[in-house]
């Protein structure tokens, strides 16, 4: 349109509009024309029309109107609002045809036929026939990321149309081989069992039995899914092949399995399911044909198979993986790690320090754009930064301030006395007398400058002296922040010197055994073995309590009664109950909350998604709804070699309408915008009946605001939040009109919602996305949950600003700027108004001259189509999906194969320890190996050096170790190590070497060898020959065993008070899940003293009366009195039917009970070498008490 045109039609619009201006009334649209109009605008944005065939419909549906109508035009909006309605909720595209009188027409085509009725027309749209072959093999090749050629697909239209055919007519296809007769005899027996196969169900089995190689394909949501896996299986089984399938989750594992047990029967196949099977039972599972399962329980059986050599899987080999859901397993979570848990109880010696650092962090707090730590008194913020070799200590600079007026007259020398009074003395002291005094202090020492900082009355952080300038070569000044009372807060401008400031101070408490225990019951004493792991990990430590402040509960992680689960909130909302972060990050959560406090871990085996499916080579077959865009099959490619991709239509026409995406952008107006959405689809409209929606939000806390917000608004809603709770009440019944579900994307991969007849007939299921998803598979498997089997539905995306990534919220901000610019010149609101205007006089009038203004204005509208901010959004997010999958593979993938190729190096070095002990070697040498392979794993593995270097120093590292291990040696130098070294040398009656092997332990580490100095007293005691110097060395062990169980006290005090520092500071009386696990650790350690006390006594009696002792031995469950286990007896009784049960959560969940607390802390001695406790009775000898005499005499005498 060039430049006159352009002012002939503006000068047109604003003649006309000024002439409606003379009837006011008709200028306040109402609710219907704005709608008639969006319906209309949906034509082009959503449904593919063109501006110019949807005003050639619009102007056709008005001719009928006409045609149809005599004199009253009150029902135009009704009726065509109806209209529009079928159109939209049928997906009507303008190539769309339906065949009347054997004659294919167009919607523009039966509109304009007379005799065609409204009635037959509304059949006509809402036809759901199933799709031809020839449709879906057309459809095939149109697409353009399916790699298909003509051959194959000449070979599928054969074998699919011939068995179509056959079982039509009920033909046994005696004259068919190969591949035609087995995809018959699968679909007799589907038919048989369930249902005839679909057309689109053959094809999809077609493509993968005719690929030699693996091949994904994508089957739209409620299209067969596990009909087509099962065909596939029974298929592989038949020639002789060992299958497995796996599920995306355990509870659709075991119902596929159950669904096609008949059809597996009648085949004469065997099928199992490895979910919640004991070792005996998995090894019979893994001798079926087919075996169902999820990643993580095959994984998890390898581990069992290879590392613990349980014999699992017995003679079967990797031959056949069929997966479900597979974008998710080999992209989303293709770098998810399985690994057994592997106890090295050592690690509790950590816990002190977790529990410091965690306070350290939470003393730093934000104001504005600025941190600030801790609070410190002003003298030690001088005397800190004083220039080294000054002759000044604390009083010096607390002289200063008393010379200068800051603490009254006398003060410093009741100071000298008692130097806790400051806090009083300096109570009333302001920032900006200590402002005055830092002055003074940088005028003595010229070396010294600080940048002085003091808190607005509005809140912000403000500058004192910044009209200073520096000179040249002046230091850099000290920020600082002066509060009243006395007190300063250093200033950190950037989250690196954070981190940097809260390394020091961390370091400054820390102390590595053997060392002096100072009296100071503040610092933190870390057995010296573990040293190379503290300083490999502190940063990352320190990094991660920062991040677990930022973290927020039903966010990231929710909390159950077994303490902190991670939620797969981005992906599929999955709460992830055998999941636990790594690298302190879970220990700081269950700080934060109190929670049960867990040891850290060393993983010692492990299998990633990627690395257990790549053991099936170039026969990995998958399925899913979502296989992405082409930068994601393309990843899949690059990973799995030969696999192929393809794309397969869905049985009937889809009929998703997606409603035009809104981004808002405070949040408050985002949830009315959801709550308005909600409420206008459950109601009825003039065209339309009333629908169910479900609303899919990001978090569980956004879903819970929704929910409540809904409260009066929605009477039947139901929340959709966690798998852990039973939601067989929201998909037992059909979704009414009215009934709203409110969920996360837990609704999304694999949820079924069924809908009435009613709800089908109003649009069917609406879904509002309430988030922009991480990608589009997981946007796409959202919308699936509607529109499907050729029903219709709808979907839209409300998002807020404040919820996306900062470089999405700067690009939609920008986006809003340019709209509100171009606005300015913009015509359509006056082309709408004028449109709108125009519909309410053709309804008044009798005139058809209005009809022809309507279309005119309707073109400019629909002429006029900015792109949407919505759409810029996901352009920009399908970008940065591109590139996290180039990273993926260029970061990711080498990382987890250089750790797979490790493991499989050391499970070389197990194999030669098994055959080198005749496959029994000691336990204790098993768990040290393992122990040390983690370490080194953690402290010396490098993803940036070579997997040649990596296997060189491994194998180095494991030959010393095992050297070490050969001569009795721990090869972490794990003082724990050498007392489990004892305790298996003496239960085979090698007392003394036992002894030696407790000495050994205690000259490693004397601070924390409490259970050596223990097993070496009782191990001489049990000796029948008890010498005087037996019983005096046993007296000092017993000793030195309870000095050093005062330490254990003593660190699990400083463990509690460090955790819960933050929480006591806000006066909290409660008894947390914290507090009763420290309580029950304390309790079983004061019980160890007591033992240890009693003994003493008894020792020291024997040695005064020249007696012997009598040693009675005991588990170390016997340690604490039976009346502590009772509550775990009752618990037990209670709780037999759920251990029968085998339910792996619920177990989890009664082992997690505060119950159980006292015996897992008396599990954990056990593991450090405290397999037994002792007891003792005092003996009377004669001989013994006269040479108690005479020693006592002879020192007398010398």
């Amino acid at each position: 349109m060039d430049e006159s045109d352009t002012d002939s039609t503006v000068h047109g619009l604003f003649s006309r509009f000024t002439s409606l201006l003379m009837a006011p009334s008709l200028l306040s649209p109402n609710d219907n024309e704005k709608h008639l109009l969006n319906k209309l605008k949906g034509l082009v944005t959503n449904i593919k029309w063109s501006p110019e065939d949807a005003v050639d419909l619009f102007s056709a549906l008005l001719k009928r109107f006409e045609s149809n109508t005599t004199k009253d035009r009150s029902c135009f909006l009704s009726w065509m609002l109806e209209m529009l309605h079928y159109i939209e909720i049928h997906y009507i595209t303008p190539s769309w045809k339906c065949e009347i009188e054997k004659t294919k027409k167009t919607l523009i085509e039966l509109v304009r036929d007379e005799k065609v009725t409204d009635e037959d027309l509304k059949k006509c749209l809402a036809d759901e026939r199933e799709k031809q072959l020839e449709e879906i093999l057309e459809e095939i090749r149109q697409q353009k990321l399916n790699q298909i050629d003509e051959k194959l697909l000449d070979e599928v239209r054969d074998i699919v149309s011939s068995v179509d055919k056959d079982l039509t007519s009920r033909n046994d296809g005696s004259q068919w081989g190969g591949l035609k007769k087995d995809l018959l005899r699968l679909c007799q027996a589907v038919e048989k069992t369930h249902f005839r196969p679909r057309l689109t169900q053959m094809v999809s089995w077609c493509l993968m039995a005719l690929s030699k190689t693996g091949r994904l394909i994508q089957v739209g949501t409620g299209e067969g899914k596990s009909c087509i896996v099962a065909m596939f299986a029974a298929f592989r089984a038949m020639r002789g092949e060992q299958v497995d399938i796996m599920s995306s989750s355990s509870v659709l594992a075991q119902r596929d399995l159950v669904e096609w047990a008949d059809f597996y029967k009648v085949l004469k196949i065997s099928a199992d399911c490895n979910i919640n099977k004991q070792a005996k039972d998995l090894k019979k599972c893994y001798q079926r044909q087919v075996v169902y399962g999820t990643v993580k329980e095959f994984a998890g059986d390898w581990l069992k198979h290879y590392f613990h050599r349980m014999d699992i899987f017995g003679q079967r080999k990797f031959q056949c993986a069929i997966v479900d859901e597979v974008d998710s397993l080999m992209l989303d979570k293709g770098h998810h790690t399985v690994y057994l848990s592997s106890d090295m109880p050592a690690l509790q010696h950590l816990n002190p320090l977790l529990a410091f650092i965690w306070a350290t962090v939470n003393q730093y707090s934000k104001i504005g754009t600025e941190t600030v730590g801790q609070k410190y008194p002003f003298h030690q913020v001088v005397l800190e930064n004083i220039t080294k070799g000054k002759d000044i200590n604390e009083f010096s600079i607390l002289q200063m301030a008393e010379d200068t007026g800051i603490l009254a007259k006398g003060s410093v020398r009741d100071l000298r006395r008692n130097l806790s009074l400051l806090t009083e003395k300096a109570a009333s002291v302001t920032a900006n007398q200590l402002a005055e005094f830092f002055k003074t202090v940088e005028r003595r020492f010229p070396l010294c400058r600080f940048a002085l900082h003091y808190i607005n009355n509005d809140g912000a952080i403000e500058e004192m002296n910044k009209g200073q300038q520096r000179e040249n070569g002046e230091r850099q000044r000290v920020p600082l922040l002066l509060i009243t009372g006395g007190l300063c807060q250093y200033m950190y401008s950037d989250k690196e010197s954070v981190h940097r400031a809260a390394e020091e101070e961390i370091k400054s408490a820390l102390h590595f055994t053997p060392s002096h225990l100072s009296k100071d019951k503040s610092n933190l004493y870390i057995p010296g073995f573990l040293s190379h792991l503290v300083e490999a990990k502190l940063k990352v430590w320190i990094q991660n309590a920062f991040y677990a402040q930022s973290m927020t509960k039903d966010h990231e992680y929710i909390m159950e009664e077994h303490g902190i689960v991670p939620v797969d909130y981005s992906c599929t909302g999955v709460v992830e109950n055998f999941m636990k972060w790594s690298d302190g990050l879970q220990q700081f959560l269950e700080m934060k909350h109190e929670s049960k406090l867990s040891d850290m871990t060393v993983i010692t085996n492990y299998m990633s998604n990627v690395g257990l499916l790549q053991k099936y080579g170039d026969q990995i077959y998958g399925i899913s709804g979502t296989l992405g865009q082409q930068a994601e099959t393309e990843t899949l490619q690059k990973i799995y070699y030969g696999i192929k991709t393809c794309q397969i239509p869905s049985f009937k026409r889809r009929k998703l309408f997606e409603v035009k995406g809104v981004i808002v952008h405070v949040e408050k107006e985002w949830i009315e915008k959801i709550c308005n959405v909600v409420t206008a689809q459950i109601n009825s409209t003039l065209y339309r009946g009333g629908r169910a929606v479900l609303v899919i939000c990001e978090t569980i806390s956004r879903a819970k605001v929704l929910h409540d917000t809904l409260a009066d608004k929605v009477p039947n809603k139901k929340l959709y939040i966690n798998n852990n709770m039973d939601n067989t009440a929201i998909f037992a019944k059909e979704l009414k009109a009215g009934d709203v579900i409110i969920a996360t994307n837990l609704a999304g991969r694999g949820t079924d919602l069924k809908v009435s007849e009613h709800v089908k007939a109003a649009g069917g299921l609406f879904v509002v996305q309430t988030f922009l998803p991480k990608n589009a598979r997981v946007e796409a498997q959202a919308f699936g949950r509607t529109a499907r089997q050729g029903s219709p539905g709808s979907a839209q995306l409300i998002v807020c600003t404040s919820h996306l990534s900062g470089r999405l919220q700067l690009l939609v901000l920008a986006n809003k700027l340019l709209s509100l610019l171009e606005s300015i010149t913009d015509a359509t609101p006056l082309f709408q108004d004028c449109f709108m205007t125009e519909v309410r006089l053709y309804q008044e009038s009798h005139s058809n001259e209005s009809s022809k203004d309507m279309s005119e204005n309707l073109l400019h509208i629909l002429t006029e189509n900015p792109k949407p901010a919505i759409k810029t959004a996901k352009e920009v997010r399908d970008n940065l999906v591109a590139k996290q999958l180039v990273s993926y593979l260029e970061h990711d993938i080498p990382m987890i194969k250089k750790k797979q190729e490790l493991f499989t190096q050391y499970l070389a070095v197990l194999d030669d320890l098994y055959k080198s002990s005749n496959h029994m070697p000691a336990d204790s040498d098993l768990s040290a190996l393992n122990e040390f392979w983690g370490m080194w794993l953690l402290t010396e593995f490098n993803e940036n050096d070579s997997i040649t270097e990596l296997k060189s120093r491994l194998s180095r590292a494991l030959d010393g170790a095992r050297q070490k291990l050969e001569h009795k040696e721990s090869p972490l130098s794990n003082l724990h190590h050498y007392t489990v070294f004892g305790n298996e040398l003496c239960k085979r009656g090698h007392l003394a070497e036992g002894i030696k092997m407790y000495t050994k332990a205690i000259q490693q580490d004397h601070c924390w060898a409490a259970i050596a100095f223990y097993n070496r007293a009782f191990a001489s005691l049990q000796d029948r020959h008890q010498d005087p110097n037996c019983i005096d060395q046993a007296l000092e062990d017993l000793q030195n065993a309870l000095r050093s169980v005062e330490l254990y006290c003593e660190q699990t005090e400083v463990t509690l008070r460090y955790s819960t520092q933050q929480i006591n500071n806000s006066c909290s009386d409660a008894i947390t899940r914290f507090d009763e696990h420290m309580t029950a650790r304390y309790t079983v350690l004061l019980f160890f003293k007591a033992n240890i006390n009693e003994a003493i006594k008894k020792v020291d009696r024997a040695r005064d009366t020249g007696g012997n002792v009598k040693v009675e031995e005991s588990l170390v469950y016997f340690l604490v009195p039976l009346v502590h286990f009772l509550p775990l007896a009752v618990l037990s009784t209670v709780s037999v039917t759920l251990i029968r049960s085998r339910d792996p959560l619920k177990i989890h969940q009664l082992i997690n009970h505060p119950s159980f607390d006292i015996f897992i802390e008396l599990r954990c001695l056990e593991s450090l070498g405290l397999t037994h406790v002792y007891t003792l009775d005092t003996l009377f000898s004669l001989g013994g008490f006269l040479s108690k005499i005479h020693r006592t005499l002879q020192r007398a005498l010398n």
